[in-house]
């Protein structure tokens, strides 16, 4: 309900605006997992698009997959990985022409899974996701740097929290 309702906010003011973009990128995610008892810290890519309506609203999706597992003392010959999928409604603010600081707020659903000689398990869960991030431009109005602070996961005991550095085109 939250993201309907963020939706129809974003597309109401989306008329104050010509610009009207859409968008691609990707990068790294540097990924923390913590559920009081033990902390893990894969490293994930992820993949994000979606459509800039104005200066100051966009929706997107993004996708993070695990590349480097991680292993926790108490387990060490099990390799964790972090998988999370979120849609995600943003507001933010041209600092210059050069720079666009941003707050984000989405649904994610976010998956631990643990393997260990072939043999997986998996928990998940769905949750909201918030976070706050910087685009800046690289010498082109359509070549950015993408900086984002975002939890995907605050319950249950466990937190899921990234720092994403990446590079995203407009088109």
């Amino acid at each position: 309900m939250k993201n309907i309702i963020l939706l129809s906010a974003a597309l109401l003011f989306s008329a104050s605006s010509p610009a009207q973009n859409w968008y691609a990128g990707g990068g790294a995610g540097f990924v923390t997992f913590d559920d009081g008892t033990d902390t893990l810290s894969p490293t994930n890519i992820y993949f994000r698009g979606g459509y800039q309506f104005n200066q100051y609203f966009n929706i997107g999706l993004e996708s993070s997959v695990t590349v480097s597992p991680d292993q926790i003392p108490s387990a060490p010959s099990v390799d964790f990985d972090v998988t999370a999928v979120t849609f995600y409604v943003r507001g933010g603010i041209p600092v210059n022409e050069s720079i666009w600081l941003y707050g984000q707020l989405g649904s994610t659903n976010t998956e631990l899974t643990g393997e260990f000689q072939g043999a997986e398990a998996s928990v998940d869960d769905t949750d909201t996701m918030y976070g706050l991030g910087a685009e800046i431009d690289l010498g082109s109005k359509s070549t950015y740097l993408a900086l984002n602070y975002s939890v995907y996961n605050n319950n249950d005991g466990a937190d899921v929290t990234a720092f994403n550095l990446g590079v995203g085109f407009r088109f």
